[in-house]
């Protein structure tokens, strides 16, 4: 299994962790799914139910990633219903226990039902009303750290570097602007919605902020959306994050 070497000096460390555990934890495989970070279920003894050990990514900061505030985003959401409450979080934020839900993830098809859609509006109303104690995400601040990783890698040709000089003062513009700052998901794709029948959950909450709301509506669909600088900023950020994602490790900072 990938991340063995990683996996394996948490699991022997199971007896700090704050659960009713018996016996050490018994791997039952990798969970597919996700590009940042990586979740493999497992058995506690003592436990009745499966669990998840999500593996946070060793490159959270260069992601754009702050696990303090994406700890304190998911409890606020959890307190609300919007996500499954975390069993333990790991203070040197290396790993997450999270509950295994019986649930299913949605499909792309799902976004465009209109009575899917209403569900998952009313659960992003309920999103944007709750108030972390987290600062607003500054779009230039954090497009701008994932600019500098590329530049400083060699890996910006001219015609991207042109293309970022016109683009980045009109960035910075746009973080001024008197938009509503208010708790923005910021990857609202369906494989982070999961669905017990019943109820909605988000999961994935790390690139949560402070932010604007509409970017969570161009993921469902950019039709929705108002505010015409979003569509760009979008197309910036995937770009961006894409080849962050991909750069050497020697790159990257931890």
């Amino acid at each position: 299994m990938s991340n063995i070497a990683e996996l394996q000096p948490i699991l022997d460390n199971w007896r700090e962790w704050p659960l009713a555990i018996s016996a050490p934890p018994k791997i039952i495989g990798p969970i597919l799914g996700g590009r940042t970070n990586r979740s493999i279920q497992i058995e506690l003894p003592g436990i009745p139910e499966p669990i998840i050990l999500r593996l946070n990514n060793r490159h959270s900061n260069a992601l754009g990633i702050d696990r303090g505030a994406e700890a304190k985003i998911l409890m606020c959401a959890a307190n609300a219903g919007i996500a499954p409450a975390p069993l333990y979080q790991d203070p040197a934020q290396r790993f997450s226990l999270l509950p295994y839900l019986q649930a299913r993830v949605w499909s792309h098809a799902e976004l465009a039902q209109p009575q899917q859609r209403q569900r998952l509006f009313a659960l992003l109303q309920q999103v944007r009303e709750l108030k972390p104690a987290t600062v607003t995400r500054s779009y230039h601040a954090y497009l701008s750290h994932y600019w500098q990783q590329l530049h400083t890698a060699k890996i910006t040709d001219h015609t991207l570097t042109q293309l970022w000089a016109e683009f980045e003062p009109r960035l910075r513009q746009f973080d001024q602007q008197p938009w509503p700052r208010q708790l923005t998901h910021h990857d609202l794709i369906p494989e982070n919605i999961l669905d017990t029948g019943e109820h909605l959950y988000l999961i994935d909450w790390e690139y949560a902020a402070l932010g604007h709301p509409e970017i969570d509506l161009w993921s469902i669909d950019p039709s929705l959306v108002q505010e015409p600088f979003i569509a760009e900023l979008a197309h910036w950020t995937n770009l961006l994050w894409e080849r962050v994602l991909t750069l050497p490790r020697s790159t990257t900072t931890a």
